[in-house]
């Protein structure tokens, strides 16, 4: 993919830029002058939270990077580490291992996210990228004090909770609240 394919809400008017919610504005000014832009989801009675970005691949050709479990205002702040660092040269791809996102010196990972995950979890980034054909997003999955991630046996289930699998199908995961939040996508979705 090149630029010429780029399709987005920057690239294209697509003829609603005066109906635009201020937040999505808002989001759209911080790719146009950083690059990137981040939200975070607060977590709720049923969902968890989580943030991810918005723009390294309209601007850098990189993944967009989703986070898990935290206080959404710390994931904002640990992606914009990766943004910068993306911005700076540094690339992003599967199973990389980053340094400096955590500040206790641990290493978080970049693992897949199965295809049935990205609507219900990254619909503004549909609505950024509208009709770009694809644009890939990586989970940075952050690891337990014991150097624990997600999916090994030795991890406390409460660790295991906060964190989805979203390498997993909604099928395949672990029932809890973030199968939740898929089936509720699920059910809005038909209606």
């Amino acid at each position: 993919m090149n630029n010429s394919d780029c399709r987005c809400v920057i690239c294209h008017d697509y003829g609603d830029r005066a109906e635009r919610h201020p937040a999505d504005q808002r989001l759209i000014d911080n790719v146009g002058e950083h690059g990137w832009g981040v939200l975070g989801i607060p977590e709720e009675d049923t969902t968890g939270s989580w943030a991810y970005t918005v723009g390294l691949w309209h601007t850098y050709r990189m993944p967009e990077v989703a986070m898990f479990g935290m206080n959404p205002q710390t994931m904002i702040a640990m992606l914009n580490i990766v943004g910068r660092q993306v911005a700076a040269g540094n690339g992003l791809e599967l199973g990389q291992r980053l340094d400096s996102v955590i500040n206790d010196g641990h290493q978080v990972v970049l693992r897949p996210i199965d295809e049935t995950w990205r609507w219900p979890l990254f619909g503004t980034g549909f609505r950024f990228y509208r009709d770009t054909p694809e644009w890939p997003v990586l989970h940075c999955v952050w690891p337990d004090r014991a150097q624990r991630f997600p999916g090994d046996p030795e991890a406390a289930p409460e660790f295991e909770e906060r964190q989805p699998r979203l390498d997993l199908t909604p099928a395949e995961h672990p029932r809890g609240k973030w199968t939740t939040i898929y089936e509720e996508w699920l059910e809005w979705s038909r209606t």
